[in-house]
């Protein structure tokens, strides 16, 4: 190891002592996998326990105490994609023996992007809501989303895993093949967030700013704060394309982080108000 121990990228000044470390290194890279595995148990350790103190959500609609809507499938589809990707996750890396790693990066790569899939379909059918399905609007928005979920298609094809004996668990190989997933991803939910609070601000120009939907504005800025929190970080990481686990370190907090507020954000407007309210404004027809 040498002079590689004890040297961490973050505490240099600058970007010629990253360049100095032999990112790879087995010992460096080890470490790093377990840095990666540590930090991928507390975020989905995080999400586990919000997808439980939440059931009651659940419960509410299932039992008709809660009015239902067809838009909660794409909630409930979410949050059990989100809760599946965790349980896939921890499986891979928590095998005490061999297993099927190929597979394994298969089925993780599905259930993520579904969860990331859901929670864009909700931002659009709010986009078409509040632009009142203006024609160019609705086809910006669909495209960009179709156009992300290619990439989401893309990843789940050329995604390729082994096992990594010295580690005890499966490993993603050639992770850098994701960088145009990444920040295809970060480009398309600025995109379809832009769309919302414009449409949004059309009406407070209209002086119909208020009530639900000054409401949605606020959470519209809460959205551009999750992407911002959850996507960032992973597309620098990804650009900087150090080694594969920190290629990969923040995907999994930006998979909670995205779905934490995806649902918290669906909840919060079923909380405030109902779907009568939201006929009210001038020529909207879809559902929250």
């Amino acid at each position: 190891m040498g002079a590689v121990q004890g040297v961490s990228p973050w505490s240099c000044h600058d970007a010629s002592a990253i360049a100095m470390v032999n990112w790879n290194d087995p010992v460096l890279l080890l470490r790093n996998y377990q840095t990666f595995d540590k930090l991928t148990h507390v975020a989905g350790g995080i999400y586990i326990w919000e997808f439980v103190t939440h059931l009651d959500f659940d419960w509410h609609v299932l039992t008709g105490a809660r009015k239902y809507r067809w838009t909660y499938l794409l909630y409930s589809g979410c949050r059990l994609s989100a809760l599946f990707a965790v349980v896939t996750v921890f499986t891979g890396f928590d095998a005490q023996y061999r297993i099927k790693c190929q597979a394994w990066v298969v089925f993780t790569f599905i259930l993520t992007y579904l969860a990331f899939v859901f929670a864009s379909v909700l931002i659009v059918l709010r986009i078409m809501a509040i632009w009142e399905c203006r024609r160019l609007v609705v086809i910006v928005a669909w495209v960009t989303w179709l156009a992300n979920t290619a990439f989401y298609i893309h990843s789940v094809i050329t995604a390729r895993s082994t096992w990594f004996p010295e580690a005890g668990f499966c490993v993603i190989l050639h992770s850098i093949r994701s960088r145009i997933n990444i920040i295809a991803t970060l480009v398309a939910d600025l995109v379809l967030v832009t769309l919302m609070l414009f449409g949004l601000l059309r009406w407070q120009h209209a002086g119909q700013f208020r009530g639900v939907c000054r409401f949605l504005y606020n959470q519209g800025l809460i959205w551009i704060v999750v992407v911002t929190l959850a996507e960032v970080p992973s597309t620098v990481m990804i650009v900087m394309d150090l080694d594969d686990p920190w290629n990969l370190m923040f995907q999994v907090p930006e998979l909670i982080t995205m779905a934490i507020g995806a649902t918290r954000i669906y909840r919060g407007l079923a909380d405030y108000t109902s779907i009568t309210e939201l006929r009210t404004l001038p020529g909207n027809t879809q559902k929250p």
